[in-house]
Order: C-alpha cells, then sequence, then structure tokens
C-alpha cells in the first residue's frame, strides 16, 4: 500500500484542526444562546476603570530612598553600610 505524502498528512492535520475550532465555537454559541434563554441575562458588561495616579516624578523621602540604597549595595558587597559612601545618586 502507498504511505501518503507528507503534504497530505499536514494539509490533513491542519483541516482537522480548523474544523474541531470551528465546531467548537460554534457550540460554544449555541450555548451562549441556551443560557441567556434560560438565565434572562445577557453576557456581562465590562467595568470601567478609573485612570491611576500620577507617578511623581521627586521622590518625597529621599533619605529613605538612599538608605534602601545603601543597604542593598552594602548586602551585595558583604560588608557593613557604615563602611560605603554613596556620592550620588542618578536616574538611568
Amino acid at each position: 500500500m502507498n504511505e501518503p505524502s507528507f503534504i497530505q498528512v499536514v494539509l490533513m492535520g491542519l483541516i482537522t484542526v480548523f474544523v474541531v475550532l470551528i465546531c467548537l465555537i460554534v457550540i460554544i454559541k449555541i450555548m451562549g444562546a441556551i443560557m441567556t434563554k434560560v438565565t434572562g441575562k445577557s453576557a456581562p458588561q465590562a467595568v470601567p476603570v478609573p485612570p491611576a495616579a500620577p507617578v511623581p516624578a521627586v521622590q518625597p523621602n529621599k533619605q529613605l530612598l538612599v538608605a534602601a540604597i545603601a543597604a542593598a549595595v552594602a548586602e551585595d558587597m558583604g560588608t557593613d553600610v557604615n563602611h560605603i559612601r554613596i556620592h550620588a545618586i542618578r536616574k538611568l
């Protein structure tokens, strides 16, 4: 018996996948219509999200920021915070 060619196998696989996907879409649409009629409710509406508050450009408490950076650098270097000196902090 002749074996199917590579092209035939690929085409049959793609056709099968897309036919099953279309069937799933149809089944989901039908079930959605049935559930809408049974419950009498429509699909939930999207709730608007309020815009986020703008982030201030300047840190209100720079000493806290410097202390956190100094602690992180000291931990990474394996030394005490008193042994390091931070001259400047620039935003990258």
